[in-house]
């Protein structure tokens, strides 16, 4: 009897041995309690192997190890946030169906060009996941948006006067720049200047503007009598914006120099600066402060239901 005890205990010894030589147990570390539940350091690892690989390879010493502390954080504290809300979820009894998972799944394969199932397959393969892993991943994604949209985005209000607000806090940017109608003469090379004073000379004695671009200007506009339409404030060159923002409508410019040549310009129409109408930006606006309310809505309820669960936090 006693040596059947001494020989249990040895091999127990033997198997628990760091070295041993016919098997060494190895006990997966726990980095999170969540709740009921754990998080391991092995699901930890596989989630943060390709980022941890890009910052080993691309930098080096306390940089490095400062990196990797903070990835380590943000992923493990990622995994609580979504372990805390499938939680939620089961108990709410959200599920996620078949079709549905099949669905989503042939949308990402439309989205993303996958000509068939095969060539999905290699591509998740190639980050080191398989079908079927992915489909559980996806079905969690699928449970965690329902939960989020009937806890958090379906609360989401935007009031007409949040919208009328917004808009006048932010009128500079549906702003619509001054306009003004041009035509042009241009002429170029060295001979170019006296060509334009010409030119001008003729138009001051009453020649028409449009005639003289038509029969003069090296312009390729010189067919439609120099007319270049509306250009806003902000798109000409800034010798010709100068002088096309400074003169009235109907005014023809003295001789402009750029770098390309020599310009007139005359003046045919103007368009003050003004404002694109609430009506065409109300549905970008409340889509906007819809998508900013959920999201501050959604780190709230988040929060509290951290601080309403059991987190312990074991990483080292």
């Amino acid at each position: 009897m006693i040596k059947k005890v001494f020989l249990i205990g040895f091999i127990l010894l033997f198997f628990l041995m760091p070295d041993g030589g016919i098997a060494a147990i190895t006990i997966d570390k726990v980095v999170a309690v969540v709740n009921n539940e754990v998080i391991t350091q092995s699901e930890l690892e596989e989630v943060i192997q390709k980022p941890k690989k890009q910052i080993m390879e691309n930098f080096i010493g306390e940089e490095q190890d400062r990196l990797l502390n903070k990835l380590t954080r943000d992923i493990l504290n990622k995994m609580i946030e979504k372990k805390l809300q499938l939680q939620v979820a089961r108990q709410m009894n959200i599920a996620i169906n078949k079709t549905e998972v099949d669905a989503a799944l042939d949308d990402i394969k439309a989205k993303n060009a996958f000509p068939d199932d095969e060539t999905f397959k290699r591509a998740l393969a190639s980050e080191n996941m398989t079908l079927e892993q992915y489909k559980k991943e996806l079905t969690e994604q699928l449970m965690v948006m329902r939960l989020v949209t009937k806890e958090v985005r379906s609360n989401v209000v935007i009031s007409e006067e949040e919208i009328k607000r917004h808009y006048e806090e932010k009128k500079k940017d549906y702003a619509i720049p001054e306009e003004a109608r041009l035509r042009i003469i241009f002429f170029k090379g060295d001979d170019g200047m006296k060509k334009a004073e010409e030119a001008l000379s003729k138009i001051k004695g009453g020649a028409d503007f449009a005639d003289m671009s038509k029969k003069h200007s090296e312009d390729p506009t010189a067919k439609d009598g120099g007319d270049i339409g509306f250009v806003k404030k902000g798109h000409m060159l800034p010798a010709i914006e100068n002088a096309a923002f400074s003169l009235k409508k109907g005014e023809v410019s003295s001789v402009i120099k750029a770098d390309a040549g020599y310009y007139i310009i005359k003046i045919e129409d103007r368009k003050e600066p003004t404002y694109i109408p609430i009506e065409k930006v109300r549905e970008e606006i409340e889509k906007s402060l819809y998508e900013q309310k959920a999201n501050s809505l959604y780190d709230e309820w988040l929060r509290d239901l951290r601080k309403n669960s059991h987190v312990e936090i074991k990483l080292q």
